[in-house]
C-alpha cells in the first residue's frame, strides 16, 4: 500500500476544523505534508510540516506535533495559518476580501517523493445564502442573507484603510444566520478614491436602508477593523442606531485621512458638511532616521514611534477624541499588545476606563491579546487563512504590523468565537 492523505471534508466553511490524516505509512517513518494557496493578487503562499508515523502507520495532524515545519505545536490549523509568501524574505500580506472560496492544495511526500495530492475548498458561504449587489441611491456594497424567508438581525461590515469591502466577512456572517452588508465607502468605482471627506450621513443612510430591509428584524450591529473600528465607534457616538458595536484594533481618536494609501494632512470624516477634527501627527526625527536606515538595510519598518510623540499633549488631542461615553450600546473592543501600526492596547485601555465610569455601564467586552499585532481578528483575519505580520508597500519597503503568525492565529480563533457569542448575546429575541 502507498501512503495517502485522508481529509475529513473536501468542502467546508472557512472557520471549521478540517481533520487531516496520513494513512498506510510504514511505521515510524517521516512523512511531510505541504500546503499551498494563492491570494487575490496571485501570490503563492505555502507551508509544510514533517511528522513521524505511529506504529499503525498513521499521522493525525490535529493531535501530533511536527518534528519540523513552518509551525511547531500540535495544531489542526497549523498548516493553514503558517503559510507564507515564499518570494520575499519577510513574507507579505495575504490579500483576501471577496467571497469566493479558497482552494488549498495538500501534497504528501515521503523521502521527498510525492505520494498523494488533495485539494480542499474552504467556503465563506454555500447553499442557503443569497448574495446581492447593492446600488441604492449613493450606497454601494454587497448584501448576503439567508435564503429562507424571514427577519434576521443585521450586521454592517466596514472596511479599513485599504478601502473596498469585506465581502468574505459578510458572507460568513450570513452563513451564521445574519443579514450582512459589506459596505464600500472609498477605494472603488462609484465612491471616493481616497479616505478623504467621507460624510457620516452615508453610513446613516446605509444603516436606515439595512434596518428596513425585508430580511432584517430591525436590529443592526456594526463591525469595523482598524480605521473601520475607528469609524464604528464614531458612528455609535453620533447615531443611536446600533444594537452593538464591535471595534477591532480601533483608534480612540479621529485619525487624519489618507492619500494613495498613506496618512495625509486631510480630513477623513465630515458631518453636516463640517470636517471632524483629527489628531495632528508629530514625526520624531529618530523615527525618520530609523525608517531610512531600515529601508536601506531591507528591515521592516514600524509606525509605532509616531504615536508616543503625537499623543504626548493630551490637551491638543482632546478635540479629536471619539466620545465613546455617548455610545448607548454594548461594545466589544479587540486589541493587540504588539500592534506596530498604532497603540490599540493603549487606546482600548483608555476607552475602557471611560466606559466603566458611566453611571449605567453597558455589558462591554474587552479582548486584549498581548502577543498579537495589528492583524489579529475577524473581519481581517481568519484562523484557516495565512496570518499577516508583514506587508510589502512598494519601493523595496516592508512594514511590520506586529505580533507573530502563531500569536495572531491564536487571537483570530479565540476572538471569532467570542464575536459570535457577543452578537448572539445582543440579539433581541
Amino acid at each position: 500500500m502507498s501512503p495517502k492523505l485522508q481529509v475529513s471534508s473536501i468542502d467546508s466553511y472557512i472557520d471549521k476544523k478540517v481533520m487531516i490524516k496520513v494513512i498506510d505509512c510504514a511505521a515510524n517513518t517521516n512523512v511531510s505534508i505541504h500546503a499551498s494557496t494563492y491570494d487575490e493578487e496571485h501570490k503563492k503562499f505555502s507551508s509544510y510540516a514533517t511528522f513521524i508515523a505511529n506504529d499503525d502507520g498513521v499521522v493525525d495532524v490535529s493531535s501530533q506535533k511536527p518534528v519540523e515545519g513552518t509551525y511547531d505545536k500540535a495544531d489542526p490549523f497549523g498548516l493553514f495559518w503558517s503559510m507564507d509568501y515564499t518570494d520575499s524574505k519577510w513574507g507579505d500580506y495575504y490579500q483576501k476580501s471577496s467571497s469566493d472560496k479558497v482552494s488549498i492544495t495538500l501534497v504528501l511526500k515521503v523521502n521527498e517523493e510525492e505520494k498523494d495530492t488533495v485539494t480542499i475548498y474552504r467556503h465563506f458561504y454555500m447553499e442557503g445564502v443569497v448574495k446581492e449587489t447593492v446600488q441604492h441611491h449613493q450606497l454601494k456594497g454587497t448584501l448576503f442573507h439567508p435564503e429562507e424567508q424571514g427577519s434576521y438581525p443585521a450586521v454592517l461590515v466596514l472596511s479599513g484603510s485599504d478601502g473596498g469591502m469585506q465581502e468574505h466577512a459578510a458572507a460568513l456572517l450570513a452563513s451564521k444566520g445574519y443579514t450582512a452588508l459589506a459596505l464600500v465607502y472609498f477605494g472603488m468605482e462609484g465612491v471616493p478614491k481616497d479616505l478623504e471627506e467621507i460624510p457620516l450621513e452615508y453610513f446613516q443612510e446605509a444603516t436606515r436602508w439595512l434596518k428596513h430591509h425585508e430580511y432584517v428584524n430591525g436590529d443592526i450591529h456594526v463591525i469595523g477593523y482598524s480605521r473601520g473600528g475607528e469609524l464604528a465607534l464614531l458612528l455609535g457616538a453620533t447615531f443611536d442606531d446600533y444594537q452593538s458595536i464591535i471595534a477591532g484594533v480601533p483608534s480612540a481618536y479621529i485619525t487624519p485621512g489618507m492619500k494613495n494609501g498613506i496618512f495625509a494632512p486631510i480630513t477623513s470624516w465630515v458631518f453636516h458638511q463640517e470636517a471632524l477634527p483629527a489628531i495632528k501627527f508629530k514625526y520624531p526625527l529618530s523615527m525618520m532616521f530609523s525608517s531610512i536606515k531600515n529601508w536601506l538595510i531591507k528591515k521592516p519598518i514600524s509606525f509605532s514611534a509616531i504615536w508616543e510623540k503625537t499623543l504626548k499633549n493630551q490637551e491638543k488631542t482632546a478635540e479629536s477624541r471619539i466620545s465613546v461615553e455617548n455610545i448607548h450600546a454594548p461594545i466589544m473592543f479587540i486589541s493587540g499588545g504588539d500592534d506596530q501600526l498604532w497603540p490599540s492596547n493603549r487606546y482600548v485601555n483608555m476607552m475602557e476606563k471611560t466606559r466603566k465610569n458611566l453611571k449605567e455601564p453597558y455589558q462591554d467586552r474587552y479582548l486584549y491579546y498581548e502577543n498579537a499585532g495589528h492583524f489579529l481578528s475577524f473581519p481581517y483575519s481568519f484562523v484557516n487563512l495565512p496570518t499577516n505580520v508583514f506587508m510589502q508597500v512598494g519601493g523595496g519597503m516592508t512594514m511590520t504590523f506586529g505580533g507573530t503568525k502563531e500569536a495572531n492565529a491564536d487571537a483570530a480563533k479565540d476572538s471569532w468565537d467570542k464575536i459570535l457569542e457577543f452578537l448572539a448575546e445582543n440579539d433581541r429575541e
